[in-house]
């Protein structure tokens, strides 16, 4: 396409403003990749903008993380600029591009025209275009609406996401219902977008607020592995407390969790900055629903397609509620036992049980490692060996039950474990009654 004919397209909808001094700050700091991407498309007279998050959080002053473009060249003809390139989404216009020399990559997205959402997940149809300002009406919010063209340094602001920004309102590009309408995962985004971190909470504007509440069935037509994305990072925002109260008052979040009642404002209590902070924040959810129900609870995880890793996680973490060591021998195999949870185990405890949980964060800080660590001193072959059983259920408890001591009363040798065998009763009772190392 001639340089001529896409910059027609784009005077006739909208004016670009030139780049402000903080934002040509910015622009220095980008990647020589990204450079080289948008001359070379630019060398064939096409158009490219650096559009989305990137532009938004240029805007906000901070750095630059995904940097996504759109163009106004199709598939293929970027597909023959770049060799390298992947076509991961070219029958929606996306191509994932690659330059020699570096390993980073970008998305590169042909401009495209309004089409219908019939489903509520997908438009019907993809029709390239070559208006940008037509491009960025499709886009959900005034703040994700603008686009930069790095060479002739301008700022494509259509729909006054940088006033938007400014206030600190969060508002749907033209009308809120038409827009959500249009993809259900957009009232989780919404959502998502009204924690701005430091920043605070964003409000969204009367239009929006309203369509968050009569679109909230569009979730309906959104796969739970795209709710969970959208949901975990929701979960993760530094103001996830006051996005998830909400979200209840809305409707919205027993939609996602039916039957997860837990008091939202014991999530405002929450005080822990790990990478399990998503699992907490779910635990809080359902740590009114008993372990009875425990097959429920885990059939509404899996339901909301989470990792083995992740869902274990959680149900690792609701089983321990209410569970707290209580004397020296409890502390050592508590922590034994729990491992890299107890951080994230304290942490739900101190919103539900703050003073238990205070006692026993002191006892731990006081505790010294075990002096034969976490491992058994006695193994099964010396074990055999010593109290003659035979290779079976009994002498494979009974290991666990010396190892179980061994941590409680931070036994250091093996001599100190095999006096054991003098004094325990191993030889006639149940071994199905002796006690494990799990904790509780």
């Amino acid at each position: 396409m001639a340089e001529s004919a896409w910059l027609e397209g784009v005077a006739g909808d909208l004016v670009g403003e030139s780049l402000s001094e903080a934002l040509q700050s910015w622009k220095n700091d980008l990647p020589e990749a990204l450079r080289e991407v948008c001359n070379r498309i630019a060398t064939v007279e096409g158009g490219i903008w650096l559009v989305g998050g990137s532009v938004r959080e240029a805007m906000l002053g901070n750095p630059w993380k995904d940097l996504d473009l759109a163009t106004s060249l199709n598939p293929d003809e970027i597909l023959e600029i770049f060799p390298r390139a992947i076509p991961t989404g070219a029958q929606y216009g996306t191509v994932t591009v690659r330059v020699a020399d570096s390993d980073m990559q970008f998305e590169v997205t042909t401009l495209r025209m309004e089409g219908t959402y019939g489903d509520g997940r997908r438009p019907d149809e993809v029709q390239f275009g070559n208006s940008l300002e037509e491009d960025l009406s499709r886009r959900d919010f005034t703040i994700n609406a603008m686009a930069i063209d790095l060479a002739r340094e301008l700022l494509y602001d259509p729909y006054r996401g940088v006033d938007d920004l400014q206030n600190m309102c969060l508002n749907a590009v033209g009308t809120a219902e038409e827009r959500l309408g249009e993809d259900g995962l957009r009232l989780l985004r919404a959502y998502r977008f009204m924690d701005r971190g430091h920043n605070g909470i964003w409000q969204p504007d009367e239009a929006l607020s309203k369509a968050l509440i009569t679109c909230g069935h569009m979730l309906e037509n959104v796969s739970e592995e795209r709710v969970w994305s959208e949901f975990r990072k929701i979960l993760t925002g530094e103001n996830a407390a006051t996005v998830l109260e909400r979200m209840r008052k809305d409707g919205m979040l027993s939609r996602i969790l039916p039957g997860w009642d837990a008091d939202i404002d014991l999530q405002h209590l929450l005080d822990f900055a790990d990478t399990d902070v998503f699992a907490c924040r779910l635990v809080l959810l359902s740590s009114e629903i008993p372990n009875e129900r425990w097959r429920r609870l885990e059939h509404d995880l899996r339901a909301l397609t989470l990792s083995n890793h992740d869902r274990n996680r959680v149900l690792n973490l609701h089983r321990l509620l209410g569970h707290l060591p209580t004397n020296i021998g409890e502390f050592r195999r508590y922590r034994a036992h729990v491992g890299d949870m107890v951080d994230a185990h304290l942490a739900v405890e101190g919103v539900l049980r703050p003073i238990a949980t205070s006692t026993v964060r002191e006892a731990l800080e006081a505790l010294n490692p075990l002096k034969a660590g976490n491992q058994p001193l006695v193994d099964g072959h010396l074990l055999a060996a010593t109290s003659e059983l035979p290779s079976g259920r009994r002498l494979g408890r009974l290991k666990e039950w010396l190892f179980r001591i061994q941590i409680e009363q931070d036994l250091a040798t093996t001599e100190e474990i095999l006096a054991l065998l003098g004094i325990l009763d191993w030889k006639t009772t149940d071994p199905e009654s002796w006690p494990d190392t799990g904790w509780p």
